[in-house]
C-alpha cells in the first residue's frame, strides 16, 4: 500500500509553504561538492557531534579543495550518518547517481553538480513540480525599498512575505526607528507617526504581491506577546526619540515589542494576510526551544480571531500542544515545513494524529526552509515519503480509503496552502 500511494504522491504538484530562496539574479551556487552538501541543515549535526566552528568553515569554503576537506568530513560523517539530516545528504548524492559517500564519489560529483543561477533556478523548481513557493526573501530594509521602487524583480512562482521582525525587534533606538520610517519616505516624531509609516509600508507591499506575514521572534524571545499598556509602550518609544544616544535593552524593550506585534496583527487582519509563526525547533545548535513552544502563543490566537495563523515546523518537539491548539482554534493551521527532515518519525506520527484530531484542510504538508535550491529535491522526497507513510498506515487501519488518502495528500501538498494564501492556482485532484 505504501509504495502504491507514494507513486501517486510523487506526481502531485506542490505549493512550497516556506522558503528563504535568494533572488535568482543574486544567487551564488556552490562550486565544490562538500560545500554543496552542507548547504542544508546537516552542519548542525556535525557541530553536535563535536566539529569545531573553524572546521565547519573550512568544509563550507568553496576555495578549499575536496581532497583537503575529506579527512575532516569523514571523521564526523561516521558519527552522524544515520540522522535525518544525513539522509538528506545521501539522497542528494543519489540524485547525481552516487550511492556511496567517499572521496571518489565526491570527485565525480564535482563534475555533475547543477550550478544554478538566474532563470535556471525557476526551471529547477518547475522540474520538481513546485508551482509556487512562499519566500521569506525581503529580510532587509534595503531589499524592501528596492522592491517598492520596482528595482527587485521576483519570478512569478515566488510569493513573498512581509518580514515582521524587522518592524518590531530593532525598534530600540532612534536610528532604527527612523530607518524603518524612511522606507515609507518619512521621518517620525511620535509613536502614532511610526505606526502610520509601517501601515503604509504593509499596504504598499501587498500591492507588490506579498501573500502573508512571517515572524520568527522565537529565536530571540519567548513568543508570549502580552497586551502592553499603550502608555508604557509609548514611554519606551519616546525614550529612543528623546535622545539618539538612548537605546533599549532586553527585557526592557518587551512591552514595546509586544505592543507593536499586536498592532501589526491588526494590520494583517485589515489587509487579509495570513501570518506564519516560527514555533518549535530553531536552526543551529544550543538556544532554548521551550520559548518557541506554540503554547505561549495562545494569547495572540485567542485575541486575534480574525487572523489566520500558520504555525511552523510541527512545533517540534511539542506535538501534543500543537494538536490541541489546531483542534481548538479555528484560525490555526499547522505547517510541516522543515520538520519533515528534522524528525521524519515525528512527522509521520503528527500527520496520522492530525487526521484523526483536526480538520484536514488545516494542514500544510511541505516547506523546504532553504536558502539553497540544490538541496530541495532531497527534502521534498522525504516529505512525500512521510506523507505516503502516514496515509498508508491510516488506510491499513481502515480509517480512510485509498482514494481519500490521495485526496488528503493533494490537499496537504497543494490545495490547502493555495487556498490559505489565496494564490489563485487551479485546484488539483489526483
Amino acid at each position: 500500500m505504501y509504495e502504491e500511494i507514494l507513486k501517486i504522491v510523487e506526481q502531485i504538484p506542490v505549493v512550497d509553504s516556506h522558503e528563504h530562496l535568494a533572488i535568482p539574479s543574486s544567487y551564488t551556487a556552490p562550486r565544490e561538492p562538500i560545500a554543496l552538501l552542507l548547504r542544508g541543515y546537516f552542519p548542525s549535526d556535525l557541530l553536535s557531534a563535536g566539529m569545531s566552528p573553524k572546521e565547519l568553515q573550512t568544509l563550507q569554503n568553496d576555495e578549499v579543495s575536496t581532497e583537503e576537506k575529506w579527512p575532516i568530513f569523514r571523521k564526523y560523517w561516521v558519527k552522524t550518518e544515520h540522522t535525518a539530516y544525513a539522509r538528506e545528504v545521501k539522497h542528494t548524492l543519489r540524485i547525481y547517481g552516487e550511492e556511496t559517500l567517499n572521496l571518489e564519489s565526491l570527485k565525480r560529483l564535482s563534475q555533475k553538480m547543477n550550478r544554478l543561477t538566474g532563470d535556471r533556478i525557476v526551471e529547477f523548481l518547475d522540474s520538481l513540480n513546485i508551482k509556487a513557493a512562499l519566500v521569506d526573501i525581503l529580510g532587509s530594509l534595503d531589499t524592501l525599498k528596492r522592491l517598492l521602487k520596482g528595482e527587485v524583480k521576483l519570478p512569478e512562482c515566488y510569493k513573498p512575505l512581509i518580514p515582521l521582525p524587522i518592524f518590531h525587534e530593532p525598534v530600540r533606538s532612534f536610528y532604527n526607528i527612523q530607518s524603518i520610517a524612511e522606507v515609507a519616505g518619512r521621518t517620525v516624531t511620535c509613536l502614532d507617526e511610526f505606526l502610520e509609516a509601517v501601515k503604509e509600508i504593509f499596504k504598499r507591499l501587498k500591492e507588490c504581491g506579498v501573500v502573508g506575514v512571517k515572524d520568527q521572534s522565537a529565536y530571540y524571545r519567548r513568543i508570549d506577546f502580552n497586551l502592553s499598556r499603550r502608555n508604557e509602550a509609548e514611554r519606551l518609544f519616546n525614550k529612543c526619540l528623546r535622545d539618539p544616544n538612548n537605546s533599549l535593552g532586553w527585557p526592557e524593550a518587551k512591552p514595546l515589542d509586544d505592543f507593536l506585534f499586536h498592532q501589526y496583527m491588526r494590520y494583517a487582519r485589515e489587509l487579509n494576510l495570513p501570518v506564519q509563526i516560527h514555533t518549535g525547533h530553531m536552526a543551529g545548535i544550543r538556544n532554548r526551544v521551550d520559548k518557541a513552544n506554540a503554547v505561549y502563543f495562545v494569547r495572540v490566537l485567542e485575541l486575534h480571531q480574525d487572523v489566520n495563523f500558520d504555525l511552523f515546523h510541527g512545533n517540534w518537539p511539542y506535538m501534543g500542544d500543537l494538536l490541541f491548539i489546531a483542534k481548538n482554534y479555528p484560525n490555526v493551521y499547522i505547517n510541516l515545513c522543515w520538520v519533515n527532515i528534522i524528525d521524519p518519525v515525528y512527522s509521520v506520527e503528527l500527520l496520522e494524529r492530525a487526521v484523526v484530531t483536526i480538520p484536514h484542510k488545516k494542514i500544510n504538508g511541505f516547506g523546504g526552509d532553504y536558502f539553497a535550491p540544490e538541496i530541495l529535491p532531497a527534502h521534498l522526497s522525504q516529505a512525500r515519503e512521510n506523507i505516503a507513510r502516514a496515509l498508508s498506515n491510516l488506510v491499513s487501519r481502515g480509517w480512510i480509503s485509498k482514494t481519500e488518502a490521495l485526496n488528503l495528500a493533494a490537499d496537504w501538498l497543494y490545495n490547502n496552502p493555495n487556498e490559505l494564501f489565496k494564490l489563485g492556482l487551479k485546484p488539483y485532484s489526483p
